[in-house]
């Protein structure tokens, strides 16, 4: 089996930079216009990201590439990223096929390595890969990509993606693109237990609405005041400077005695076993869009609920490490497993139907499971 990390990509309009001659004032008709045009984009973002990897592929990727057997230049498809280019070709749709706004696409990584042969050193290239799987269909927008030897970190795949599709949207239709890990479920409740008794402050990264699936109980006025104002909200639950007071009132609320001599509350009253719903609709909504939420703790440490690379755990101190090991699944992103012969597949006309049917099943698994 073939492990991929799940990842969740959001849009956002972009509020274009009006050119200004001559110094003279910007017409608020010519601000309305182009922001109607963001907006406008945004409601259709999924269909345009569907063009940009179908009818518009070649327009905005196509690229020369020697041919290594017959040394002649051929056309093929290329993402550009800090002046280097990664070759990839469409495995999914496949001769004919649509696709159902479901993409595979193999991104290659080309390196220069040393062999040796009969006491021969020789430099000699290689192109490792790796496989990505986009689900572009209505509110689902998950990315799933392999781990290979090609990166040290799919988090270097992201990247690409990010910059290279970012740029085309961001050029061409206003539009803003974000690719982010979506952590494991349960995640929130699992950190609520562990520091109930800790927590000081709980911050979400809510974000720029545009996926339907997540927030739609609770947080709809956020979700269209976010909207309006084209803005990534956050939202803080902390203490106030007298919460000694606080405390005494939820506590009549629920019939709770009151000690007069009790020490004013340093923390928060939530537990694992009772959140508030409001607090556990925004946990689940940051989750499902790859958004940090973060616990603040009363010695001063802090909780992200999302992945920390490879090279910043490498620059921990002891006792952070020891904290992010306590912690365990909370840094873990979500992963999925796949069978090899999906992830060996290289557009084989005879495999094409059964990889098919797999990464489709794997999809709807992950749809139903809400992740």
């Amino acid at each position: 089996m073939s492990e991929f990390t799940l990842y969740s990509y959001q849009c956002c309009p972009i509020r274009p930079d009006i050119p200004n001659n001559n110094n003279e004032e910007i017409f608020p008709d010519e601000l309305e216009k182009a922001d109607r045009k963001a907006l406008d984009n945004m409601n259709v973002h999924q269909e345009l990201i569907d063009k940009i990897l179908t009818a518009d592929l070649y327009r905005h990727f196509e690229n020369r590439k020697e041919n290594s057997r017959t040394g002649k230049y051929e056309m093929r498809l290329a993402f550009f990223y800090n002046n280097k280019r990664y070759f990839f070709k469409v495995l999914l749709p496949h001769k004919g096929s649509t696709g159902n706004s479901c993409y595979m696409i193999r991104i290659a990584n080309p390196k220069r390595t040393t062999r040796e042969v009969d006491f021969v050193r020789m430099l000699q290239p290689d192109e490792p890969s790796a496989l990505v799987i986009i689900d572009n269909r209505k509110d689902q927008q998950r990315i799933l990509i392999e781990h290979t030897r090609a990166w040290k970190d799919t988090d270097a795949v992201r990247n690409i993606l990010q910059s290279c599709l970012g740029d085309v949207l961001r050029k061409h239709y206003n539009l803003g693109l974000r690719i982010e890990p979506v952590w494991q479920k349960n995640t929130f409740e699992n950190v609520v237990r562990a520091y109930g008794d800790r927590i000081k402050m709980v911050e979400f990264d809510v974000g720029y609405p545009n996926m339907g699936r997540t927030g739609n109980n609770f947080l709809n006025p956020l979700k269209e005041s976010l909207m309006n104002t084209y803005a990534a909200g956050t939202v803080r639950y902390t203490l106030p400077k007298a919460s000694d007071l606080g405390i005494k009132k939820y506590k009549r609320k629920r019939g709770e005695p009151i000690n007069p001599e009790e020490e004013p509350r340093k923390t928060l009253c939530i537990n694992g076993d009772e959140i508030d719903p409001v607090m556990m609709e925004m946990a689940e909504h940051c989750r499902a869009n790859g958004r940090n939420t973060k616990f603040g703790l009363v010695d001063g440490h802090q909780v992200n609920l999302m992945r920390v690379p490879e090279a910043q755990l490498r620059r921990m101190t002891p006792e952070l490490r020891k904290l992010h090991e306590e912690i365990g699944e909370v840094f873990s992103n979500y992963t999925a497993k796949l069978s090899e012969h999906v992830s060996n597949f290289d557009g084989e006309d005879d495999l094409f139907s059964r990889v098919e049917q797999t990464v489709m099943e794997k999809l709807n698994e992950l749809k139903s499971a809400g992740v």
